[in-house]
């Protein structure tokens, strides 16, 4: 035989627990409104049938005063009347006077009062129900009253009826009503259950479906999106998973590119250095020209000393961990030093640099950390103007933002290059060409500090003509 597969059970969903919730509220609901509803019912009904009772007792005793007044009124009379009545009502009928010593009708014919009712004879009105008859097996209503009544003589004796009705129906119309209200439940429940079902299926496919992606997420893949109609009700939190997947899966491949980029940037000049020291060590590289490669070997290791400083400073611009000390700081004068820094590199390739002259603006910002945008903005611009281009700079203030313009012809970027330039490790085609030395970070880390600072920085660029940075910084300082 085939070994039959075993079915998974069927995981409860939050469906199911409204449904629990929801049927059993809905359950207790029903129930104690029947209950009220049949208690009411039947004390109404009850109320009815002693009302009845009781006015068809005061009609009875009308009618015997009339007989008993009467000069020729024998007891037959009387009995004849209550066997009527008995028969008419469907009543037991006894009639006493009030020392309970005469009874109508005669007592020889098996029309004895039961001590169960005699009791209350000799009391006030009386009705209730209960078992008054012997052999009794349904409830009776019994009613005693008491009334008068006058010969011919115009004597007046006083007299007790009591009278006993089958009150069996009370109790059918009781389960009737109970028989009802339980259809009534079931019914109720069968069609909430199935109404709920029909309606909480959506909602069962919608969870289901959201469970299966975070499953994915869970697992690590999160090229998986959720996709459900515009008009659910999940429809916004679908929407929020898949922003939260397509961040997700952005960071995840800045990460892979961020590991392959630093893993790069770390081998080649860690090559470079082993190669050399290497070279200088089995003497393949002759004694004379110790000097050029250990210069060489020192650029490499420079270069390293500023990759890890430039990522150690990147980290702790994205966890938070860097403060800026605020002062007044001259930008024009920082401008101007940091531009005779690039001197040389400025004067070998015939540029001309323009808008410094003149200039005077004090704002509140971290000299050292304003230093070094500085520094990355006009070494970008050192290195991609064009030979005999110009460099030009400008400073303003507009609506209490400082605004520092670093611009150089030259080439300039492509529309679709303008978005990454700010990317960490990311360089445009040209870059790579032109750039050897440069690690792709100084833009990076420029706009972190100039966000530190409550500003911004934005790139504008035409292709073959020029391209240009502007710095926009609070004159008074970062907002605390």
């Amino acid at each position: 035989m085939k070994n039959r597969r075993k079915r998974t059970p069927r995981t409860p969903g939050i469906s199911d627990r409204y449904l629990r919730v929801s049927g059993i509220l809905l359950f207790c609901g029903i129930l104690l409104t029947g209950v009220v509803m049949i208690c009411s019912a039947v004390a109404t009904y009850t109320d009815t049938v002693r009302n009845a009772l009781l006015q068809n007792c005061d009609a009875l005793t009308a009618n015997m005063a009339k007989i008993y007044s009467l000069p020729n009124a024998t007891s037959d009379d009387l009995d004849k009347l209550l066997r009527t009545s008995e028969m008419e009502y469907g009543y037991r009928l006894w009639v006493f006077r009030e020392n309970g010593t005469e009874c109508y009708p005669d007592q020889e014919n098996g029309y004895t009062l039961p001590s169960s009712i005699r009791y209350y004879v000799e009391s006030d009105n009386f009705m209730e129900l209960g078992y008054f008859t012997d052999n009794a097996e349904q409830q009776q209503l019994c009613c005693v009253i008491q009334f008068h009544m006058k010969n011919a003589d115009e004597e007046t004796h006083g007299f007790y009826l009591a009278a006993v009705s089958d009150a069996g129906h009370l109790q059918e119309y009781s389960f009737m009503l109970v028989r009802s209200l339980v259809i009534c439940l079931l019914l109720a429940m069968l069609l909430f259950m199935l109404l709920f079902r029909f309606a909480a299926a959506p909602l069962d496919r919608q969870l289901e479906e959201l469970s299966k992606v975070a499953k994915r997420y869970a697992e690590g893949e999160f090229s998986a999106r959720v996709s459900l109609p515009e008009h659910s009700t999940l429809y916004p939190f679908g929407c929020t998973l898949n922003r939260m997947a397509e961040f997700i899966e952005q960071n995840e491949s800045t990460r892979r590119n961020f590991v392959a980029n630093v893993s790069h940037e770390l081998r080649t000049p860690m090559t470079t250095i082993a190669g050399f020291a290497d070279g200088i060590l089995d003497g393949t590289i002759p004694p004379d020209q110790h000097q050029k490669y250990l210069r060489i070997i020192a650029d490499e290791i420079h270069r390293l000393h500023t990759l890890v400083n430039s990522m150690l400073n990147l980290t702790k611009f994205e966890a938070g961990e860097m403060s800026i000390r605020i002062s007044n700081t001259d930008v024009a004068k920082l401008l101007i030093k940091t531009v005779l820094m690039f001197e040389k590199r400025i004067s070998d390739k015939h540029v001309e640099v323009e808008g410094l002259e003149d200039i005077s603006l004090v704002i509140k910002a971290d000299e050292d950390l304003l230093f070094q945008v500085l520094y990355n903005l006009i070494e970008n611009a050192v290195k991609f103007v064009n030979e005999g281009g110009t460099i030009s700079f400008s400073l303003r203030e507009e609506e209490g933002m400082t605004c520092i313009a670093v611009k150089n012809t030259g080439e300039g970027l492509a529309d679709d290059e303008l978005p990454k330039v700010f990317d960490r490790f990311y360089k445009t085609d040209a870059s790579r060409s032109k750039d050897k030395t440069g690690l792709g970070l100084g833009l990076s880390i420029s706009r972190k500090i100039v966000h530190l600072h409550g500003g911004h920085i934005v790139v504008k660029s035409v292709k073959g003509e020029y391209t240009c940075f502007e710095v926009q910084l609070p004159v008074h300082g970062a907002k605390p």
